[in-house]
């Protein structure tokens, strides 16, 4: 069983104190560098754990997505190679599979069998494609505002995000208000509470399907903040949602530790005690916290104080990277439904 990861106490966060979950190489359409370039510069930003989780569709000549399974399985199982490869090579490294899953209605019995036949660590859900139009980027981003006012974007937004965690193939909402990259040039800034009606139940419907939430640290380059808005993840939390993950949805090595310190610093903010990790899609069971300040150690990292990691689910490995909670606030432990 490896150690637990590093404790914060009341330090500022350092980028070796966290993972990243969710960044793409050469193997996405969009990605630059290969797996081997992304762990290099991982371990020179001291970086715990990561998990590449490239788009599972991939882009045509015409700039049109597409899903085809055979394509899919074989690009995913020549993935599953090079991370094995990777773990050799970067033995203090911990390195998992994963996928992001973009949720269109017609692709969900595909992605289903999909994950069924890949061995994955993990798997991102996510929403780019709305009344199809992609409001995440591309030449025509912004057609999907043009007529509509603000409640009416982000509420079908929100709708759309309700939809796929009914589908419910996944096992992390990534970018939970990624409507919020391009829709603040348009409307301004946000207020995550105008929208909570259409927002509570998607988070409460989210834990009772045992799925967990992202932060996805790109939003720092675009509206000023990771996603979410820490409302919501306040939200997550009350509404029992469990898992939290980070991830910087870099496409390219030199971006690869963008925000992770603004992702720590908004976890913190929003009362979350833990970060959680993945094996075999099972995400890690609790870690007891220790006193304020204790350091833990972690893969590649010296610290004087190690932490055993407590299981009641005869789990393989896993481990939790605490950080510090707000004033007042108890121990936050995710447990396994």
């Amino acid at each position: 069983m490896r150690a637990a990861g590093r404790c914060f106490g009341n330090a500022e966060p350092r980028i070796a104190d966290v993972i990243n979950y969710h960044f793409h190489d050469d193997r996405s359409s969009d990605g630059v560098g290969s797996l081997t370039e992304h762990c290099e510069a991982a371990v020179d930003a001291g970086i715990c754990e990561i998990c590449v989780t490239n788009h599972a569709e991939v882009m045509g000549p015409d700039g049109s997505w597409r899903a085809d399974f055979q394509e899919m399985r074989d690009r995913f199982l020549s993935v599953g190679q090079s991370v094995r490869q990777a773990r050799r090579q970067y033995p203090g490294l911990g390195i998992r599979l994963g996928i992001e899953l973009e949720y269109r209605p017609e692709w969900t019995d595909t992605f289903d069998r999909l994950t069924d036949e890949v061995p994955f660590d993990f798997v991102l859900g996510s929403v780019h494609i709305v009344d199809g139009f992609n409001i995440s980027g591309g030449p025509a981003k912004d057609l999907f505002f043009e007529g509509r006012t603000q409640e009416e974007a982000y509420g079908r937004y929100f709708r759309e995000l309700g939809a796929m965690v009914e589908w419910g193939g996944f096992d992390v909402v990534s970018h939970f208000d990624l409507i919020a990259r391009y829709g603040y040039l348009h409307y301004g800034v946000y207020e995550p509470a105008r929208y909570r009606d259409a927002i509570q139940p998607v988070l409460e419907r989210m834990a009772s399907r045992g799925l967990g939430i992202e932060i996805n640290t790109s939003g720092v380059f675009g509206p000023g903040v990771p996603y979410p808005e820490r409302d919501i993840l306040v939200w997550a939390r009350e509404a029992g949602v469990r898992a939290l993950t980070l991830g910087t949805d870099s496409h390219r090595p030199d971006r690869f530790a963008n925000g992770l310190v603004e992702g720590i610093r908004l976890a913190r903010d929003g009362g979350w005690g833990s970060l959680t990790l993945y094996e075999g899609r099972i995400p890690a069971d609790t870690v007891p916290r220790r006193n304020p300040g204790t350091a833990c150690s972690s893969p590649g990292l010296s610290s004087p104080t190690a932490m055993s990691v407590s299981s009641g689910h005869n789990l393989p490995w896993h481990c939790l990277y605490f950080l510090p909670l707000p004033q007042g606030q108890g121990s936050l432990r995710p447990t396994l439904g």
